[in-house]
């Protein structure tokens, strides 16, 4: 009589791996995301609390809008700067500006701009006459100072959608 047993585990991982690994790059390329125009929200940290005596560290926050769609321009019609209480500080455009295919465009708020507060935030307002791949949206917060660095990002949020 042979004695039956169970394949090794690693195996099976084996197996399973290249259809779990095609399954999310299928769901990569298959997700993107179109649309016409969009509301976004993009969070903004222009300084952060440290310490137990109340310091805040002041960042540099940067807004990059990306025009990810290789085809077709979009016009950004809006780039609002909000402070933590919800008060409009200052409009980055007076006009709507046109980003070609795959361009971009950034508006930064200085490491001695306090006026947002801890928790401010961007309004951003995009359309475009076709339907076009969604831009990438994302405020990149740096500070460098006393030779030590902190850096993050935060994505926009949408908030609607244009029909």
């Amino acid at each position: 009589m042979t004695k039956r047993t169970k394949p090794p585990m690693k195996h099976l991982a084996w197996a399973v791996l290249p259809a779990v690994l095609f399954s999310s790059a299928w769901n990569v390329l298959s997700d993107e995301k179109r649309s016409r125009g969009q509301l976004l929200y993009v969070p903004v940290y222009s300084e952060v609390p440290y310490g137990d005596k109340g310091l805040t560290l002041n960042l540099t926050a940067t807004l990059s809008l990306r025009n990810t769609d290789s085809k077709h321009r979009i016009t950004v019609d809006k780039v609002d700067y909000y402070s933590s209480t919800g008060k409009l500080v200052r409009s980055y455009l007076s006009k709507p500006v046109s980003l070609e295919p795959l361009a971009s465009v950034e508006h930064v708020v200085r490491e001695s701009d306090r006026s947002g507060g801890i928790s401010a935030s961007f309004l951003v307002e995009w359309e475009s006459a076709a339907s076009v791949s969604v831009p990438y949206v994302e405020v990149l917060m740096i500070n460098s100072t006393y030779n030590q660095g902190i850096a993050f990002n935060s994505p926009a949020r949408v908030l609607e959608e244009k029909p």
